[in-house]
């Protein structure tokens, strides 16, 4: 039996195994949206203990998870077509393949930027090459936009990210954004503060990771950066992939939950411009 990849990442680090493990199993249903089996052969080979998350988990094995990246893949490959030679950055990208399930052109320059540990970590699973590009840094460090290509269109992209880094630190994250690139888009997922207070607890015991921003008013992003403007704003719970859900209490939870606030305003997807 081939030996498993030991990891020791802690904190907002190990989150990524929560969306390793969403959507592995996913990969395994005859429904599947994602076909992420890269992922599945991924959470095979590395010496975790991820049927810890399966409380956590407990939206019909996240698919909330598997939704968002499903509609952040759409989002990219539309962005792609009408950008031939666009550049694409995903900030925190943990051990996400979205790269492989993507596809892109080789006129598309790709760059994958998450801690050196991870990147370390990642570097089991994918090789740079011309095209695509791994950057170990923390996107709280000013410094790695620098090796980013700043003329061309470019799209960003923020997945389980945001609401680990501190609210400060968003706003100065879209402000080097938007004073390094010339104009492009900025995609990310947000949770809202009452959320934050109901899964916070559970988060931390499980990784120490923390939920440090909440978002509630969405013009709140437009205020602290004027060059932001809102293109998308989508609850999570009125994705089109719900119907594809057997009848259910879940799939029933996510028609009610549209339709109140609380949860509408829980988890959230946004496409901003600029």
């Amino acid at each position: 039996m081939e030996e498993k990849i030991q990891t020791d990442l802690t904190g907002e680090k190990e989150t990524l195994f929560i969306c390793l493990r969403a959507k592995a199993l996913e990969s395994r249903r005859k429904d599947s949206i994602l076909r992420d089996t890269k992922a599945d052969e991924m959470l095979k080979s590395i010496n975790y203990d991820f049927d810890k998350f399966a409380v956590y988990a407990s939206f019909d094995d996240d698919m909330p998870n598997v939704w968002r990246a499903k509609h952040f893949d759409d989002w990219i490959k539309e962005f792609i077509t009408a950008n031939g030679n666009a550049v694409v950055v995903y900030m925190g990208c943990g051990l996400d393949t979205m790269i492989a399930r993507i596809n892109p052109p080789a006129s598309v320059s790709w760059f994958d930027v998450d801690y050196p540990e991870v990147i370390e970590l990642r570097k089991n699973f994918f090789s740079e090459s011309a095209q695509y590009k791994m950057v170990a840094a923390s996107v709280t460090d000013p410094g790695w936009l620098e090796k980013i290509p700043s003329d061309r269109s470019v799209i960003i992209v923020a997945e389980g990210l945001l609401p680990y880094l501190a609210p400060e630190d968003v706003e100065k994250l879209f402000k080097r954004i938007t004073d390094h690139f010339r104009h492009g888009r900025i995609i990310f997922d947000t949770i809202s503060k009452s959320v934050i207070k109901l899964s916070s607890k559970t988060v931390k015991k499980m990784t120490g990771a923390v939920h440090r921003w909440g978002l509630d008013d969405a013009e709140e992003i437009e205020r602290f950066n004027p060059k932001l403007k809102k293109i998308v704003e989508m609850c999570i719970f009125s994705s089109v992939y719900v119907k594809q859900l057997p009848l259910g209490l879940f799939k029933i939870f996510c028609r009610v939950a549209v339709l109140l606030p609380f949860f509408r305003r829980g988890m959230r997807l946004f496409q901003y411009e600029f």
